[in-house]
């Protein structure tokens, strides 16, 4: 996609390391990005330039996702906007009623209509295209060990001490 042709996606999630990290994915994915930390300020960017895709958080300070997402609907112009909802609380108290209300409306629908977080960079990028029919960009050359060896640490940083140490007896592991 060149940047006159390339699809607007807005990000909106009240955590800005979040809409940060999906735009960074985005961007290399080659879309342009667009981001909101609320509802509210999602709506005026809507107003501003309708996107060809929203990645929606559901629990946020100020207008959630879910009441985003009913007045998006309420717009004849706005409500063929696909969304993708991108949520940590799926299945608790926080998010769980809500998710349940917007699919059993099919206030969105088809596949892959949300993901839980944490989210795999791969599949996050992957759940837009499909929504927005885009093919996949071709592989990009093979990765420099260095590369590859950051890409592993800012991982671990975050993997639980189980997954440390199947990761470690899996570099040990003498075949």
């Amino acid at each position: 996609m060149t940047e006159e042709t390339a699809k607007l996606v807005l990000v909106v999630d009240d955590e800005e390391d979040v809409r940060n990290y999906f735009g960074a994915l985005l961007a290399d994915a080659g879309f342009r990005v667009a981001r909101a930390a609320d509802g509210d300020e999602a709506l005026e960017m809507v107003k501003a330039e309708k996107p060809d895709l929203i990645s929606l958080d559901l629990v946020m300070p100020g207008k959630s996702g879910a009441r985003f997402l009913y007045a998006l609907r309420k717009n004849r112009e706005w409500r063929k906007i696909p969304v993708l909802i991108v949520t940590g609380h799926a299945h608790d108290d926080l998010g769980k009623k809500d998710l349940e209300e917007i699919l059993a409306e099919r206030s969105i629908s088809g596949p892959q209509v949300y993901l839980e977080k944490p989210v795999r960079p791969a599949s996050y990028v992957e759940a837009v295209q499909k929504q927005l029919g885009v093919e996949e960009k071709p592989p990009s050359p093979a990765e420099s060990p260095s590369s590859l060896r950051d890409e592993v640490s800012r991982l671990l940083e975050d993997a639980d001490p189980d997954t440390i140490r199947r990761i470690r007896d899996l570099l040990t592991r003498k075949d």
